[in-house]
Order: C-alpha cells, then sequence, then structure tokens
C-alpha cells in the first residue's frame, strides 16, 4: 500500500525585484511603522544589501530628518510584505542624529543678533 506524504517546505532564500523592495513597509517589532524603503546600498563584491534608506512617514521625536538609514544588523525580519527592526533602532538613530548634528555646530562662532546697552 502505497502513502502518500506531502511536506510543506519553507524556500531557505526569498528574492524580491528592486521595484518591490524600494516601496517594502519598515517598522519596529512593536508594530511602530517607521516608514518606506526608498532606496538602499549593497557591498560590491558580494552584492549584498548593507544599508536601506526609509522615508518616514510620520515625524519621529527626536529625530529632525524624514529619511532614516537602517544597517542590515538592526532587522530582525524580513518578509516580502515589510522589514522588521529591533524597537531600538528609532533611539539608536537619534542618537546619531545628535551626534552629527554636535559635530555641525561645532567650531562655528554665535552670531550677535542684537546689542546691549549703548
Amino acid at each position: 500500500m502505497n502513502k502518500r506524504i506531502t511536506i510543506n517546505l519553507k524556500p531557505l532564500f526569498m528574492r524580491i525585484n528592486e521595484k518591490k523592495l524600494k516601496n517594502l513597509i519598515v517598522e519596529t517589532k512593536s508594530g511602530q511603522v517607521l516608514g518606506y524603503v526608498i532606496d538602499f546600498e549593497l557591498e560590491t563584491e558580494t552584492g549584498i544589501i548593507v544599508k536601506y534608506n526609509v522615508k518616514s512617514k510620520n515625524p519621529i521625536a527626536g529625530l529632525f530628518q524624514d529619511r532614516l538609514i537602517i544597517d542590515k544588523e538592526q532587522i530582525i525580519e524580513f518578509t516580502d510584505k515589510k522589514i522588521i527592526v529591533e524597537d531600538n533602532v528609532i533611539k539608536a538613530l537619534a542618537k546619531e542624529e545628535a551626534k552629527q548634528d554636535l559635530k555641525n555646530i561645532e567650531g562655528v562662532e554665535p552670531a550677535i543678533t542684537s546689542k546691549i546697552g549703548n
């Protein structure tokens, strides 16, 4: 007697084209939507994507720009519908932006906007 056995195997690797990748939603593990992928950077020797440029849908407290850069190491799940990152990504991005702002103003003399006294 022959028994039929069905095995559902998930593919080890997912493939996605550039058009679909550039519109993937990016959200945190807790479900906060950060935005969607608008561009990416890849390592030329391997072709591996190392950074994702994300257009923020909503202003995020502590960040002044509407674009975020997500490193591949910050990603915890990647599906054909969305990219999920750790919750602490927002804090790390705000901290990095604050450091960059400080570097930009180092050595800048304050502007005098009014005269005190006569």
